[in-house]
């Protein structure tokens, strides 16, 4: 029996060929899979991009970077993917497809930047399936048929074991919220999620550089907010803080940290920029004093107070509807290195 729309799982209104799915899956045979990051599984777990920031062939999840989400190669030699992917009308970040082998385990964990809230949902599209396949989502069993389209709660606890004979295959999309993606929805769910509260995406304002360079400064950003900003690295350098420096690069604002290059901010009000590779729920305010910053503010939606711990798929502590973080200022004379 399928799957059950419920508040943790729906089928969206969206049937796809299987015989085309399987032959562009074959199309791409010969890619290399790489493991999915995670302590919750023991590397059997591998996919290959189709999405990736920067068209870079990697299968690494949502993160704040340098560039723009974009297709890679691995797209260009798959044309019904390609097309099942621009028939989704919504702004797509990360797109794999991932792979557990018969006895592959992937344990209890969540996606703590998947929900409505913060403004990223995930969406799959099973290729190859099977019975035996336990897909569990807060505590709910999804049995889901090759070829559908579902959208599931993996900010839950969920978690996947392959009992079954087959390698389990499905396209997994990231996506962020706009009213084409909300259309696919039934409206009584979506009520709902309002309620609580939707991130939708922004389309980037026009600035010139004069305009842009009002908002180069220095400021610190705390230790707890570090794994949001920085990736790849050990979660236990990153508890000191860094510093932010917002500089002008190439005729767009790039912030460093630590004098790293880190990411981009995108212009979506006078003085409010989303950061690049990241959902809507979380943005950067910058207010102005004459010709200076004189604040730098961070807003944070429907994300868990420890993101240390969200950051390995552990959730522990409340997780928190919205809140603005003060980012205190670096003076120009103090040193820009943490």
């Amino acid at each position: 029996m399928t799957a059950k729309d419920t508040d943790a799982a729906v089928r969206l209104p969206r049937t796809y060929d299987v015989d085309l799915l399987l032959s562009d899956f074959r199309s791409l045979s010969d890619v290399p899979t790489a493991p999915q990051p995670g302590p919750y599984h023991k590397g059997e777990w591998t996919g290959i991009a189709l999405y990736s920031m920067g068209g870079k062939d990697s299968v690494f999840p949502s993160s704040p970077g340098l560039d723009r989400y974009q297709e890679t190669e691995n797209l260009g030699r798959a044309p019904y993917f390609k097309k099942i992917l621009e028939e989704l009308e919504c702004p797509k970040e990360v797109v794999r497809i991932l792979f557990l082998p018969p006895g592959g385990h992937i344990k209890d964990h969540f996606d703590f930047h998947t929900s409505f809230q913060f403004g990223l949902l995930r969406l799959h599209i099973p290729i190859v399936t099977h019975p035996d396949v336990a897909f569990i989502i807060d505590g709910q069993r999804m049995n889901l048929y090759a070829g559908e389209l579902w959208y599931g709660e993996f900010s839950s606890i969920h978690s996947v074991k392959n009992d079954s004979p087959v390698v389990r295959i499905h396209m997994v999309i990231d996506v962020q919220i706009n009213d084409f993606l909300l259309s696919l929805f039934p409206k009584d769910f979506i009520g709902r999620r309002r309620a609580e509260g939707i991130s939708m995406t922004h389309e980037p304002m026009p600035a010139s550089e004069a305009e842009l360079r009002r908002f180069v400064c220095d400021f610190r950003i705390p230790g707890e907010f570090m794994p949001m900003f920085v990736i790849g690295k050990p979660l236990s350098t990153l508890a000191r803080g860094g510093v932010a420096s917002v500089r002008l690069v190439g005729g767009k604002l790039t912030v460093l940290i630590n004098n790293e290059p880190a990411f981009r901010l995108e212009r979506i009000t006078d003085n409010t920029f989303s950061i690049s590779g990241l959902p809507p729920g979380i943005t950067l305010q910058f207010q102005e004093d004459g010709h200076a910053i004189r604040e730098v503010a961070l807003d944070l939606k429907g994300l868990p107070k420890d993101l240390y711990s969200a950051r390995l798929g552990k959730f522990q502590g409340p997780s928190i509807h919205q809140r603005r973080v003060t980012l205190p200022l670096v003076n120009a004379a103090e040193p820009v290195a943490s």
